[in-house]
């Protein structure tokens, strides 16, 4: 460039040496801030992270210009796909080499894949897209555009992500699913963090055939497990190393594989964990996958519930079959996540096919006196009972629909959700000592556990079809009901599959819910005679068949008027004993106390819990009037009949218990007292 003071000088001396004319041509000046030349860079934004499970994804600019995002497009198959410009962003559009942009935009969780383009003049076509990346599997829609642009390497994924706090990041150096990971330190908005997950063990139960005594563990984790000094758990006492079991598949496990055990379980309801070690059973660390099934409370429910692998008082409702299993969907730590399946897949994936349901239970029997039988509807669906069959035993069967066998005391065949049907053989008698009675739902073999639906045997194990119930599940091996008392009936709870969901009740409700009041039988103790008028004299009489000890058994006229009867300060012994022998009497008075002469009640408690509570109350009486303020307590636990009481008696007499039921109609007058002795008008 020419300076002006080098022209001048130049001038001056052109023209102090030039002898012609020449002439002198001078170059213009060259002004200052020339207009800077176009850009030569070139664009580069590539997709940088994607949280997926947060719907967030992080474009970044590794070019060495300026480019505007604003018209590019985020595309994840056809018809999803949303023009930047117009979603939630963090950071300038208009995007600085070296920034980073963060854009908000709902993505599928388990696979997927997200292609970047520069415009949307076809989402098929190669020419226009930017960055790719896909997760969970391959073959996502724009897969094969970003292979054809050579941005992406055909089949490549990267592993879905398992926990919601993480996302998959963008080393920055090829074109390949190796070149993305997972980071547990997203950075969205920043340089990327490359904190890689730890990859844990994760063995899981995955099907249990209760009733074939086989357990499957599958590993849905991402390293190899050897489950040699595993633990299975039933409850305290009973766990097995899985080591020492029998075993079908590798106990070192690998990811994806499934180890089948044989370990013997309950059939009707019960728990199984799975534990790491037999460091203690009761403690959340060591437990690592939990189901149960029937009922719920078994003994590791709340080690499952405390670890979070488990939802406290659920469990999977079983039919009850040995062709049957009950299987995991993979998802979650509830009953829910299980169900019943009529195809056990032992060594494979699980396959879910629901059995029939049971839905038809015997619900109540009286066995003694009318032989009533008591069906009830726990379904969903209204149930045609007309083809279905009772047996008693070899011989001994009835269908339900035919009217020469069948008396139909309430209900309706065709039994609906919630209903019940009472019926009574015709020509049949049920056994008063030791019975069974099976509900089938055909006559095709009274033999074939495929065919019953609901059993019970009282008095004694080894009813004919006992062997049948517990092939089906419905039963327990070797389990009865307790024979009752005349007037009373054996009632189910509705809970599960054995004996122990059976018990006798002295308030028979056929027709209607079930209501559990102990038979007289197991009240064994009760008043039997009471002179109130002179002596304050009380008869207790044992009907049982042990001894019981009253010490601690208490006498109650009323609020504040109690006392118990082993206490030699509160309770004069008139005569008898207080640990008390079947057949035997003890007369007893109350010391302070005096038993209202005009209208009064008296009731005979096994403690001093609370008054007020039927289930403590073993015995009542009131006389001269109703509405003792024990007379509902004691009509609550099905001893006394509401409003009923026994007529005043003259001076010298005592009400008198005859023995037979719970009601005012069941005392009577005795003009001459027999306390200590058999009432004159019953005990002989």
């Amino acid at each position: 460039m020419k300076k002006y003071v080098f022209v001048m000088a130049l001038l001056a001396m052109t023209w102090s040496c030039s002898e012609d004319d020449t002439e002198i041509i001078i170059d213009d000046p060259v002004v200052d801030n020339p207009t800077p030349p176009d850009p030569t860079g070139s664009a580069s934004v590539v997709i940088n992270e994607v949280a997926y499970l947060e719907g967030s994804v992080e474009l970044f600019n590794d070019g060495d210009i300026n480019v505007d995002l604003s018209d590019y497009f985020l595309c994840l198959g056809p018809g999803t796909y949303r023009r930047i410009g117009d979603l939630e962003t963090e950071g300038n559009v208009d995007l600085a080499p070296g920034e980073y942009l963060v854009i908000g935009y709902d993505m599928p969780n388990e696979e997927g894949g997200i292609g970047l383009y520069a415009n949307n003049d076809g989402f098929g076509d190669a020419a226009n897209i930017r960055s790719f990346v896909q997760w969970g599997a391959a073959g996502s829609p724009r897969e094969n555009v970003a292979v054809e642009a050579n941005i992406w390497t055909e089949g490549e994924f990267i592993p879905v992500v398992e926990d919601e706090d993480n996302s998959i990041v963008y080393d920055g150096e090829g074109i390949s699913a190796s070149d993305w990971s997972e980071t547990t330190t997203p950075s969205l908005g920043a340089e990327n963090e490359f904190n890689a997950p730890v990859q844990s063990a994760s063995i899981i139960l995955n099907e249990v055939a209760y009733l074939g005594d086989s357990i499957e563990l599958y590993n849905n984790g991402a390293i190899d497990v050897d489950v040699s000094d595993y633990f299975l758990c039933l409850g305290p006492g009973t766990y097995r190393r899985i080591g020492d079991l029998q075993t079908e598949g590798d106990v070192n496990m690998t990811p994806g594989s499934f180890l089948t055990v044989a370990y013997e379980m309950p059939n009707a309801e019960g728990g199984i964990g799975l534990y790491a070690n037999n460091a203690g059973f009761g403690d959340p660390v060591n437990i690592r996958s939990f189901v149960q099934w029937g009922a719920p409370g078994s003994p590791r429910e709340n080690v499952a519930v405390a670890a979070n692998i488990w939802t406290e008082g659920e469990y999977v409702e079983v039919v009850g079959s040995a062709d049957n299993s009950i299987a995991y969907d993979g998802e979650g730590f509830s009953a829910s996540d299980w169900s019943e399946t009529t195809e056990t897949t032992f060594g494979a994936a699980n396959i879910f096919t629901a059995p029939t349901v049971r839905s038809i239970v015997i619900n109540e029997v009286e066995y003694l006196v009318d032989d009533l039988i008591e069906l009830y509807n726990n379904g969903t669906e209204t149930v045609d009972l007309s083809n279905y069959w009772m047996c008693l035993g070899p011989g001994q069967y009835f269908r339900v629909g035919d009217a020469a066998a069948t008396e139909i005391v309430s209900g309706n065949v065709n039994l609906a959700p919630g209903e019940f049907l009472v019926i009574s053989p015709v020509s049949l008698e049920a056994s008063n000592d030791a019975g069974g009675l099976g509900l089938y739902a055909n006559n095709d073999g009274f033999g074939d556990a495929a065919n019953i639906r609901s059993f019970v045997q009282w008095g004694a194990a080894g009813n004919a079809r006992e062997s049948v119930a517990v092939e089906a599940g419905i039963w327990n091996a070797g389990g009865f009901v307790p024979n009752v008392p005349f007037g009373s009936s054996i009632a189910y709870d509705g809970e599960g599959f054995t004996s122990n969901d059976w018990e006798g009740t002295s308030t028979q409700t056929f027709g209607d819910a079930n209501v559990f009041r102990e038979p007289l039988e197991k009240r064994s103790v009760i008043i039997n005679e009471v002179e109130y008028l002179i002596d304050d004299e009380i008869e207790l009489y044992n009907n049982g068949n042990v001894a019981v000890d009253l010490s601690n058994y208490w006498m109650c006229l009323g609020p504040g008027q109690y006392f118990r009867i082993g206490d030699a300060a509160a309770t004069d012994i008139v005569s008898g004993n207080v640990s008390l022998n079947p057949g035997e009497f003890l007369v007893i008075s109350p010391v302070s106390l005096s038993a209202p002469d005009n209208a009064g009640g008296l009731g005979l408690y096994a403690n001093n819990d609370s008054f007020g509570d039927a289930a403590n109350i073993r015995s009542f009486v009131q006389w001269g009037a109703a509405g003792n303020a024990r007379e509902s307590v004691a009509v609550e636990a099905g001893i006394w009949n509401a409003g009923g009481f026994v007529p005043n008696v003259a001076a010298g007499s005592s009400i008198a218990y005859d023995g037979e039921g719970f009601t005012s109609n069941d005392w009577d007058e005795d003009t001459t007292p027999t306390l200590g002795l058999s009432n004159s008008a019953i005990l002989q």
